[in-house]
């Protein structure tokens, strides 16, 4: 390495220049011209012109590799830190997620209509505006299997809400709903931990429902006595009634009724009739089977988890048309739903005892 080499030669030309400075300047020995005893006195030896030795020039000598290697390197200050509470540089804050990141629009502000684009379908716009697909179909007056077509405008219903009471929270709304606390605060534009006062509306997500809905009808037991109907139908699966047609607790509104089961349970046609949908396009919905029987009336089957018949198929009363899955909230139900034409009828009055 080049510093290896110049420190030797600088000390090889520090310690020449040493050397000749001291020959120029020490004095001459005397000579003797022999050994008799008269000495002739020697001629007084004529002085040398002293030279002046040449400059030495000083250099600081390099140090040796090792002593470098030795030696810490200066540290240079760091550079100084902004300020955060002063304001410089981008907060962390500003990257943190916002409620508009989640819910583009305000529940409190919700436009009234919607333009359909591309291929929407009812459940993207339900989930868009956060609403009930439920609302949003019968809001429009919507007929199965609930097509839409590029352009048309649909009417939104207006959004659910709770009335809060004194002493609630964000966290008892969301017990009480059975909706995720963090979802619930972003969809009111709200921090998890924010305070609530008494009368503020807080809007509820489309699938909020009340848990203590579940308790409020008296459940019908596997082989107790249904009410009595007419027998036009027979029923899909047998099970508890859990949730009953008609307005719900939360001012919500069930266009038919829930019947418990188990997962993998067989649904049956409640009549003979001709498959005219069966498909998971609307996902909140799982599987969906509708059968249409005679005298313009169509049943309804949901939250499948598949199908065992397909459009067009015909089916006989007690004909195995699905096999049972569960709601959005994992609980296995069967919901239920009749229609003539374009009203929607309570299936309890239609339907005999179970078996």
């Amino acid at each position: 390495m080049i510093l290896a080499e110049t420190a030797p030669m600088t000390r090889a030309a520090l310690l020449l220049a040493l050397l000749t400075g001291a020959c120029a300047s020490a004095s001459p020995a005397p000579i003797s011209y022999g050994d008799s005893g008269a000495r002739a006195e020697a001629p007084a030896p004529q002085r040398a012109e002293r030279r002046t030795p040449a400059p030495i020039e000083r250099r600081t000598p390099t140090p040796r590799l090792e002593e470098q290697r030795a030696s810490p390197a200066p540290q240079r200050a760091p550079p100084e830190q902004p300020n955060w509470a002063d304001g410089e540089g981008t907060p962390l804050s500003a990257y943190a997620l916002q409620p508009g990141d989640v819910q583009p629009f305000d529940p409190a502000n919700l436009p009234r209509s919607h333009h359909v684009s591309g291929d929407e379908s009812v459940y993207d716009i339900a989930t868009r505006y956060q609403v009930p697909l439920r609302a949003l179909i019968d809001q429009n007056r919507l007929e199965p299997p609930y097509g839409l077509a590029a352009g048309r405008v649909l009417e939104l219903p207006p959004p659910r809400y709770h009335v809060v009471r004194r002493g609630e929270d964000l966290g008892d709304i969301a017990r009480r709903y059975n909706v995720d606390l963090r979802s619930l605060a972003l969809l009111n534009r709200l921090q998890p931990t924010a305070d609530v006062g008494a009368g503020e509306r807080i809007y509820l997500p489309a699938m909020a429902r009340e848990m203590a809905q579940e308790a409020t009808p008296a459940p019908i037991g596997v082989g107790a006595s249904a009410p009595s109907g007419s027998g036009r139908f027979s029923w899909p699966l047998r099970g508890e009634v859990v949730s009953r047609f008609g307005a719900q607790p939360g001012g919500t509104r069930l266009d038919g009724i829930e019947i418990a089961g188990r997962e993998g349970a067989s649904v049956a046609a409640a009549a003979d009739g001709d498959v005219i949908y069966a498909g998971d396009d609307i996902e909140a919905l799982g599987f969906l089977v509708l059968v249409r029987h005679a005298d313009n009336y169509v049943t309804a089957y949901a939250y499948n988890r598949r199908a065992l018949v397909r459009e067009g198929q015909r089916v006989r009363a007690g004909e195995g048309i699905a096999e049972l899955g569960a709601r959005p909230d994992g609980r296995a139900r069967l919901l239920f739903q009749v229609r003539r034409g374009s009203d929607v009828l309570d299936p309890a009055p239609l339907m005999g005892a179970q078996r």
